[in-house]
C-alpha cells in the first residue's frame, strides 16, 4: 500500500509520493502525485487543468501516475536474495549446441550453495536498489556482516532504519547515503506507536556512519548520532546543513567528521568543542574568513583539515589556522592568496604553519620547509606594509638569522650623489651598497669629466648639507 511520502522507483527514475487520490475528470480512479528528484523528469508543480492536487519545488517537478502502475518498494531480504543468491539450478554437465560433446562444470554446486549461504555474508552491498522496508519476521540475522551499503535506496523513515539493523547485530559500517530521510521532528521522531523511547540505540556496532545527501537538517543531526552510541566517523556531505551543533556526548566521541557541500559560512557554524576530533572536511561550504577562529579548544587534536573549495583571500586567516596546534596535513586553495613578487603563496603558507608536513597533498620536507621558510624571510622582512606577517619573521629570524632582504619589489635602498667638476655640478643615484672606490672610479666614467679635478659628495640631510667622499 502507498502512502504519502513514499520514495519509489520507476525504471531508473526516483520520485517522492506527494499526493494519492482522485483526479477530477478521471471518475473514481486512483492517482499518485510524484515529485521527482529529476525535476527534468516531471511535467507540472502539482497544478492539473488549473486545480492544484499537490506542490513541488521544481515548476516543472511533478507527475500524476495511475496507482496501479506504481511499483511499491521492496524488503531487504528481497534485494539480498536477488543480489546474492543465484537463482537458477546449476546443471553438472551443460550440452555445445554445435555439437554432442558435454562439458562438466567443476565446483559449479559449491559457488551456488556459497551464495545461497546469505546469512554468513561479510559485506553486502546494495546500491542503487528499491529497499523501502525491513525483512520478515522469520528472517535471518546477519551476524557476521561487518558492512551494510544501502546507497541510492527508497528508505525515508528512521524506523525503517532502525527495523533494519535489527538484523545486522554486528555491523560497523552503515552506509546511507542518497537515501531522502524525513525530518526527525517528522513521523513523531522516529517513533511508531510508542514503540520506541527517546533514545532507543539503533546501533552499538556502528562506527562509521554515512548520511550523506539524506536531507537532513541541523535539528536531526544529533537525534540521529545519538543513536548510534559507537559510531566515531561520520560522512554528511550534501545535507544543506547551516549549523553543526549535537550533545557533549556526541562530539567527545567523534574523531573524523566529513561536511563538505553544507553552506556553513563560517568554522564557526560547527558549535561546540571535539576533544578527540583528527580528521574535518569542510570543503565547499562557502567559508571566505577565518579571522578570529581560535581552534586550541574547539579542535585540540585536529590533525587534517580540508577547506578546499572555499575563497579564503587573506593573511590573517592562514594565521588563525595557528591556533590548530596539532595540524599536519591541509587542503587550502592558495590561489585566492596575494604574495610578493617572486613567491608563491604555498611557500607563505608552509613557512607560517611550521607544523605541517602535507600541503595540497604534497609532502612538505625538512629541506622545502627550510626552503620556504627562508625565501618567506627574505621577501618580507623589507617591505613596508607586514603587519600580517611580523609574528613570523620574528620567529623565524630566531631560528635561521637575520635575512638577507629582497629587493625585488622593495627596490634599491639609494643615496644621492653630487659630482662636481669645476663649476659643473651632476647629481646621481646609487645604491647605498656600492664602495667608495666603486662610486670614485665612476666619476671619471665618461669623456666630459676624465682628467678634470670631479670631486664625489654625498649629499646628507642630516647635516643639511655635503661631505667628500675621499
Amino acid at each position: 500500500m502507498v502512502e504519502i511520502g513514499q520514495r519509489v522507483r520507476i525504471e531508473s527514475n526516483v520520485a517522492t509520493i506527494r499526493y494519492i487520490g482522485e483526479v477530477e475528470g478521471y471518475g473514481k480512479q486512483i492517482w499518485v502525485g510524484l515529485e521527482w528528484d529529476d525535476a527534468a523528469r516531471g511535467k507540472h508543480d502539482g497544478v492539473v487543468k488549473g486545480k492544484r492536487y499537490f506542490q513541488t519545488n521544481h515548476p516543472t517537478g511533478g507527475s500524476l501516475i495511475k496507482a496501479q502502475i506504481v511499483p511499491l518498494p521492496t524488503d531487504i531480504l528481497f534485494e539480498i536474495e536477488d543480489r546474492y543468491i543465484e537463482k537458477n539450478t546449476v546443471e553438472s554437465e551443460i550440452e555445445m549446441t554445435k555439437c554432442s560433446k558435454k562439458i562438466e562444470l567443476i565446483g559449479m554446486e559449491r559457488t551456488a550453495a556459497k551464495q545461497s549461504n546469505i546469512e554468513k555474508l561479510i559485506n553486502i552491498v546494495l546500491d542503487n536498489r528499491s529497499v523501502g522496508f525491513p525483512p520478515p519476521a522469520e528472517s535471518p540475522q546477519f551476524l557476521l556482516c561487518r558492512e551494510l551499503n544501502l546507497y541510492g535506496n527508497l528508505l525515508y523513515k528512521w524506523r525503517t532504519v532502525r527495523q533494519i539493523l535489527k538484523y545486522f547485530p554486528r555491523v560497523q559500517e552503515l552506509n546511507l547515503r542518497k537515501n531522502r530521510m524525513e525530518s526527525w521532528c517528522e513521523n513523531g521522531n522516529g517513533k511508531e506507536s510508542g514503540e520506541e523511547e527517546e533514545d532507543d540505540v539503533y546501533s552499538d556496532s556502528c562506527k562509521k556512519l554515512v548520511l550523506s545527501e539524506c536531507a537532513l537538517n541541523d535539528s536531526s543531526i544529533d537525534s540521529v548520532l545519538r543513536r548510534f552510541p559507537s559510531t566515531s566517523e561520520v560522512v554528511a556531505f550534501g545535507n544543506n546543513l547551516t549549523k553543526f551543533s549535537v550533545s557533549n556526548t556526541v562530539a567527545s566521541r567523534l574523531t573524523s567528521l566529513d561536511l563538505e557541500d553544507n553552506p556553513f559560512k563560517s568554522l564557526d557554524s560547527i558549535d561546540g568543542s571535539f576533544p578527540n576530533l583528527t580528521q574535518l572536511s569542510l570543503s565547499n561550504c562557502g567559508i571566505t574568513s577565518l579571522v578570529g577562529f581560535d581552534g586550541s579548544s574547539k579542535f585540540p587534536q585536529l590533525e587534517y583539515l580540508n577547506l578546499r573549495g572555499n575563497a579564503i583571500p587573506d593573511w590573517k586567516s592562514v594565521n588563525a589556522l595557528r591556533s590548530l596546534k596539532t595540524l599536519k596535513r591541509l587542503l587550502y586553495d592558495c590561489k585566492h592568496l596575494e604574495t610578493e613578487k617572486g613567491i608563491h603563496a604555498y611557500e607563505v603558507v608552509i613557512a607560517k604553519l611550521s607544523q605541517l608536513v602535507d600541503l595540497n597533498r604534497f609532502d612538505v620536507s625538512e629541506v622545502e620547509r627550510r626552503s620556504a621558510e627562508i625565501r618567506f624571510l627574505n621577501k618580507y622582512a623589507g617591505v613596508e606594509r607586514k603587519e600580517d606577517h611580523q609574528k613570523d619573521i620574528t620567529r623565524l629570524i630566531a631560528i635561521h638569522g637575520e635575512p638577507t632582504v629582497d629587493t625585488a619589489k622593495k627596490g634599491l635602498t639609494v643615496v644621492k650623489i653630487r659630482i662636481e667638476c669645476g663649476n659643473r655640478v651632476e647629481t646621481r643615484k646609487l645604491p647605498l651598497a656600492m664602495s667608495v672606490q666603486k662610486v670614485r672610479d665612476m666619476s671619471w666614467i665618461g669623456g666630459h669629466l676624465k682628467g678634470r679635478n670631479s670631486v664625489p659628495q654625498r649629499f646628507n640631510h642630516s647635516l643639511d648639507g655635503r661631505f667628500p667622499l675621499e
